[in-house]
């Protein structure tokens, strides 16, 4: 039955969050070797965007490193609540993962009902990235910089629209976030994953779209689309040029990041594990300098430190989507 959170719940959740992957039934080492068999990891995303494209990496090299294979499972639809919930329903043994970020902490306030608690349904396992956003348009958009945009949607209040990956992805809430502070009015269209955005951005059906820099880096390259503005706290050593939304608007900070998760109930050894081999992964020389030639930034953390990622969206956008009265389109 589905679940929506309540305040309660949250602040309950967070009071009891220590105990996350705690309570797990016992696993001794007399128990079944783990893996012993293939690895679903479900991406409650489309293919081709940056939380799939890092997620094969991670799988590739997890299947290498574990002896066992290791498959990507993309079950889109519903701002990734579909794929969320499945996982969430899955058994806690292991061999059934999940790929998440900045939905699962904002999913609660944007829909009526959802299928999982975002506090208590996962057990947190490990970081895969960090990705700023940029703001871009087509080449010919009327519009070099945020101060540009700022203006041209005061003049024309209503009729600017910015895309997303889907309600409740960063690339929306970057968007209402930038509405908020700039006290624009640009409309939200939401979409069905990263390509199908950036492609209508690319043919003027949509005006902007504040998109994963490693997805559309090389497409500013080529000249098909034109990045304005990060949406990080700082600029990218790979486009020290652009500079932040932050630079025209304090303050602003908005950025994608996904990490693995595992259900609930997961025994704490198996969740060790995958962490020690997730982050042993991306601290690989050519694999962190392979992300980050795309745009991705790779950070080590621990389950716990995840966690907190996932209690700083549910605060930040929470307050966000709040205020601009942001709602599924």
């Amino acid at each position: 039955m589905p679940v929506r959170p309540t305040r309660r719940s949250v602040v309950t959740s967070l009071l009891t969050l220590p105990m996350l992957g705690h309570a797990a039934p016992a696993w001794s080492s007399t128990d079944e070797p783990y893996p012993s068999k293939t690895i679903r990891i479900i991406v409650p995303f489309l293919a081709g965007g940056a939380a799939d494209i890092v997620a094969r990496v991670v799988a590739e090299n997890l299947s290498k490193m574990l002896g066992q294979p290791v498959i990507c499972d993309n079950r889109p639809g519903a701002g990734s609540n579909i794929g969320t919930e499945q996982a969430a329903k899955s058994p806690a043994d292991g061999y059934t993962l999940l790929i998440q970020g900045n939905p699962l902490g904002s999913n609660q306030f944007l829909y009526k009902t959802i299928g999982y608690d975002p506090l208590k349904s996962f057990a947190p396992i490990a970081m895969h990235y960090r990705d700023f956003n940029i703001l871009i348009v087509h080449p010919t958009f009327p519009a070099n910089s945020v101060k540009d945009i700022i203006a041209l949607a005061k003049q024309k209040p209503g009729e600017l629209t910015f895309a997303s990956s889907g309600n409740g992805t960063s690339t929306h809430l970057s968007g209402e976030l930038f509405n908020q502070m700039a006290g624009t009015k640009i409309v939200h269209v939401p979409y069905r994953g990263v390509p199908p955005a950036v492609t209508d951005v690319m043919g003027q059906q949509v005006n902007m779209m504040f998109a994963g820099y490693g997805v559309v880096s090389g497409l500013i390259k080529d000249g098909k689309l034109k990045g304005l503005a990060v949406t990080g706290s700082h600029r990218l050593k790979q486009a020290p040029d652009v500079p932040t939304v932050g630079e025209t608007l304090p303050g602003f900070d908005a950025t994608t990041w996904t990490g693995l998760f595992a259900p609930a109930g997961t025994p704490e050894p198996i969740i060790k594990k995958l962490n020690a081999a997730v982050n042993e992964i991306l601290q690989r020389p050519e694999i962190r300098h392979d992300l980050e030639k795309r745009g991705f930034i790779t950070e080590i953390f621990t389950p716990e430190r995840v966690m907190q990622e996932v209690m700083r969206d549910i605060r930040v956008y929470g307050d966000v989507i709040r205020k601009t009265g942001a709602t599924l389109q």
